[in-house]
């Protein structure tokens, strides 16, 4: 589903990823952990084409782009993405459309679909995030975990084969976390394909099959949860986790 190989990333001279593979398989549920600056959420633009790498490749479902630091064409940017739903840390929904209508602009402007059709799955997904009563509120209407959770309806609409999560809790009160969890956790039982940045440790091990710890651009270590948050092999790795846990 995912193949990422020799992938590298600088900023001017500063090299912020360097060496990164991983793969993920479909179904599988990959989580991105590590200190501030380590280089995920870069590596989560990268995979969406947010951001050009400056080498390797990236393959997700049937498209494979070999990357040389200059961006990709439209062609190849927009097929990439046609893979994937990005879920980021801010919600970045149109304030002026109602929950039904930022669900359902994407699939009506960008595939030219029925909205009768349209509006029907957008019922159906917002059903699935507990937010079709909310479907005629604006955004500015809605708490930061309603409107997360439009987030995630909204990518969804697209039928993404990877669904790709940046940090999806960090803008919201402790209160909302558990709400917007519980969405990923279903989506992940219903076997969708996600990599996810995250610092919730317990949500990682409850719906990681593979955990993923970076520091300084790299990948340090890599394997299951119990593996990786329960008995690290690297001295980083157990660093990082005896800091989170004081």
């Amino acid at each position: 589903m995912i193949n990422v190989k020799n992938l590298m990333k600088k900023f001017d001279n500063v090299k912020v990823l360097e060496s990164i593979d991983f793969s993920v398989k479909k179904g599988e549920v990959v989580c991105l952990i590590g200190p501030s600056g380590s280089g995920k959420t870069t590596l989560l633009r990268c995979l969406n084409l947010l951001e050009t790498p400056n080498g390797g490749s990236i393959m997700i479902g049937n498209k494979k782009l070999q990357l040389v630091g200059k961006p990709p064409s439209k062609k190849d940017t927009i097929e990439l993405r046609s893979y994937s739903g990005m879920v980021f840390q801010g919600f970045h929904l149109f304030p002026h459309k109602t929950v039904m209508e930022n669900i359902i602009e994407a699939p009506l402007m960008v595939k030219k679909r029925n909205k009768t059709e349209v509006i029907k799955e957008g019922e159906v997904l917002l059903q699935k995030v507990g937010m079709f009563e909310h479907r005629d509120k604006y955004p500015d209407s809605l708490s930061g975990g309603q409107q997360q959770r439009v987030a995630i309806a909204r990518a969804l609409m697209m039928k993404p084969e990877v669904m790709l999560f940046d940090e999806p809790t960090s803008a919201l009160d402790p209160q909302l976390i558990g709400e917007v969890l519980r969405v990923i956790e279903d989506l992940a039982k219903e076997g969708q394909t996600m990599v996810i940045v995250t610092h919730e440790m317990n949500f990682a091990r409850r719906v990681a099959d593979k955990v993923l710890f970076m520091d300084g651009g790299y990948i340090i270590e890599e394997g299951p949860p119990t593996q990786v948050l329960e008995n690290p092999q690297e001295d980083r790795t157990k660093q990082f986790l005896r800091m989170i846990d004081e």
